[in-house]
């Protein structure tokens, strides 16, 4: 019970709290719904405010005031706030009002100025409108004096003389009112914004008069434009009427003068002046006017059209009697150029049948040129690919001059027939120039089909001698490959060195080795049988400049004796394997130049030469063939095909006179190796390989070097073939 009783005191307690807490709200809400009232009773007289014009500003401001005092000890915390306002909004409207204040002190000093300037384009506009009006009017009273002068226009007939006095007193008055109507123009042109003054519409303040004052004025000018363009017109008219009646009259008195011209010519005839031509009379005339002797049934036929009683024509019908010659005239000329036409034609066709013989005679020709290219055919077959290695060298030759005679020849006969084609085109006729164009055209289609064959012909042939070349050329570097190894195995057979062995040939000591000198030491040189004329070749591959002598250095150059590595081997220091130690490894297409030997080490039964290397001019012994016939090195010329194009030069210097530009894969042999210029660069004298028996010539140069080597200027890349 006690509890019960503690729990209904502590609900009761409760209770009064909730409703303080209530009560305590209402007021609060109350009051601050005053002050939200006060606070937008402020508010609304402030923003009116907003709309504070110079005139109630001060109306505004003092209402403001009084709202403020009544409503600001209402608005409680928002008090402040509202007094921030109404000053920021005071300070607002004071500034508008007094920017209102300055601009209208600024219009009105505008509209003075405009009206200032208003009245001055008005005063302007009168004195330009004034000066206008006055050359208008001395337009017009010139337009006066034109219409008086042009007057007479409307009256009868003039004659010729009369009309061009009219006309130049007409022009005279003309040219002056054009000169008046010019003047005006040309015053409109230059004065036009006076006269028009557009610029007037930008006086905003002076809108409705602006706006009035122009279109007066442009009105005003308008008409006086128009008043100018009505003189300038009746002068234009004036002059143009004036100068109509003056070729009116004139035309008129031409053909007065005709008449009397065509009367006096009727009476010329007119022998017994009776009034009428007679047939006689009709003859003489168009005789003697026209030069054309009437046909008697021609003559009759006028008279029959024209004549009057049997009297004849009469002279009222005299141009009916010119106009009937003239058809007469036309008829017999009619037929005349029928006539030859007729035998133009006829020549024609006569000289259509000739061309067309001469068109037969050339086709026939190049019939005869077919069987010239099958025949040339014929002579390419032994020059194909598969029939061309069968040959000898002779018998190639014989090919190669039989297949190029009956080449040249087939050529010539194709060009003495082009020139019949040519000729038939020469001097044609008109009528048969499309004609023979054709037929021409036709031949010409036929030759043009022999080109592709004749071009087949000479590849043929110009393999065929490529092949000559490169078969003589093998032969005659196996001769000299011959001759150069007896020449060296007589040179170790008597232990002479180099210097020796060229002495052994220069048997006179001059420096150079003649043809019998050469040919002698030659048949001295044990197991070498060559044939005079494998001589003769043989001196003319190393006599190159056809002096009848062969260098020293050319003779070194032909006694020394190249290998090409086969197969990767190495240089030692001794002729002996056993004990020798390696220089270095050589690669695969390097060349050497032997020094010494073959000689055969007898333990192990393998051919060693002493040599050195052309790469880096490493020099040692190397193995050419194993003891089990394993081949190292092969004897090879030094030749050689350019990777990279090059200059050859015609001194060792770089900068020397270029003879020729070589080209990527062309050919060349190597004379002189590693050679320095002036600069320390190495260079290399090579000769291009020429065709023999009628190749390209042999040059002989310089190049960049070395050949071979990753840093050379120039790769040279050795021929395997």
């Amino acid at each position: 019970q006690q509890q019960e009783q503690q729990r209904q005191q502590m609900e009761a307690q409760r209770r009064q709290q909730m409703e303080e807490l209530q009560r305590r709200k209402r007021e609060e809400e109350a009051r601050t719904r005053l002050e939200q009232h006060a606070a937008l009773t402020a508010r609304k007289s402030i923003n009116d405010l907003r709309a504070a014009t110079p005139e109630n500003f001060a109306e505004l401001c003092q209402k403001v005031q009084e709202v403020l005092g009544q409503e600001l000890p209402r608005c409680g915390s928002m008090a402040q706030r509202c007094q921030q306002d109404a000053a920021e909004q005071i300070e607002q409207a004071r500034q508008r009002c007094e920017a209102v204040q300055e601009q209208r002190q600024r219009d009105e000093e505008r509209k003075v100025e405009e009206t200032q300037a208003f009245e001055e384009q008005q005063e302007g506009h009168k004195k330009q409108i004034g000066e206008l009006v006055g050359l208008v009017e001395k337009a017009e009273a010139t337009c006066g004096k034109l219409k008086e002068a042009a007057a007479p226009l409307e009256g009868g007939a003039f004659t010729a003389a009369q009309a061009a006095d009219l006309q130049k007193v007409v022009n005279a008055a003309g040219a002056e009112t054009k000169v008046a109507c010019k003047d005006a123009l040309d015053f409109v042109l230059a004065q036009r914004q006076r006269l028009e003054p557009a610029s007037a519409l930008l006086l905003s303040t002076q809108a409705e008069e602006v706006k009035k004052f122009v279109d007066d004025a442009r009105e005003e000018l308008l008409n006086l434009q128009k008043r100018i363009a009505e003189c300038l017109t009746l002068a234009i008219t004036s002059s143009v009427a004036a100068k109509a009646a003056g070729d009116k009259a004139v035309k008129r008195d031409t053909a007065s003068r005709r008449m009397d011209k065509r009367g006096a010519g009727f009476d010329k005839y007119d022998k017994n002046r009776d009034g009428f031509l007679n047939e006689k009379e009709l003859t003489e005339y168009a005789k003697g006017e026209f030069g054309f002797a009437v046909p008697k049934d021609g003559a009759a036929k006028i008279m029959a059209l024209l004549a009057e009683a049997k009297k004849g024509v009469p002279k009222a019908k005299f141009h009916d009697l010119k106009v009937a010659v003239g058809v007469m005239r036309e008829e017999e000329a009619s037929k005349e150029r029928i006539k030859k036409a007729q035998e133009r034609k006829k020549f024609i066709e006569d000289k259509k049948a000739a061309y067309t013989a001469d068109v037969g005679k050339v086709a026939e020709s190049i019939e005869e040129v077919d069987k010239e290219v099958k025949k040339a055919e014929e002579k390419a077959v032994p020059l194909k690919a598969e029939e061309i290695t069968k040959l000898s060298a002779t018998d190639l030759s014989q090919a190669l001059l039989s297949a190029q005679e009956q080449l040249t020849a087939t050529k010539d006969e194709i060009e003495s027939v082009r020139k019949q084609v040519k000729d038939l085109d020469q001097d044609l006729l008109v009528e048969l120039a499309s004609f023979v164009r054709l037929e021409c055209r036709k031949l010409e289609v036929k030759l043009d089909l022999f080109a592709p064959r004749l071009a087949q012909v000479n590849l043929a042939y110009e393999k065929g001698k490529s092949h000559l070349i490169r078969q003589e050329q093998r032969e005659l570097e196996m001769l000299r490959s011959e001759a150069a190894k007896a020449v060296k195995a007589f040179a170790t057979e008597k232990k002479l060195s180099q210097d020796d062995l060229i002495k052994g040939m220069d048997k006179d000591g001059d420096g150079s080795v003649s043809k019998g000198d050469f040919t002698a030491f030659l048949e001295g040189c044990d197991g070498l049988k060559l044939e005079s004329s494998q001589v003769d070749k043989l001196y003319g591959l190393l006599d190159e400049s056809n002096t009848g002598a062969i260098p020293q250095d050319t003779l070194m150059c032909f006694i020394r004796v190249y290998y090409r590595v086969i197969q990767d081997t190495v240089i030692t220091t001794e002729q002996t394997i056993k004990g020798s130690k390696t220089v270095r490894r050589l690669e695969v297409d390097e060349i050497v130049e032997a020094l010494e030997g073959p000689v055969e080490e007898e333990d192990v039964k393998i051919k060693r030469i002493r040599a050195s290397a052309l790469k880096d001019s490493s020099e040692g012994w190397i193995t050419v063939m194993g003891n089990n016939d394993t081949v190292f090195l092969e004897e090879h010329p030094p030749l050689f095909r350019l990777v990279a194009a090059a200059p050859l030069t015609k001194e060792i210097e770089a900068t020397s006179e270029t003879i020729k530009a070589l080209p990527i894969g062309e050919p060349v042999e190597v004379l002189d190796w590693d050679k320095k210029d002036e600069a320390g660069h190495s260079r290399l004298r090579v000769r291009t390989r020429g065709g023999a028996g009628g190749g390209e010539e042999r040059v002989t140069g310089w190049l960049a070097g070395p050949a071979g080597g990753e840093a050379a200027i120039l790769k040279l890349e050795p021929r395997t073939s």
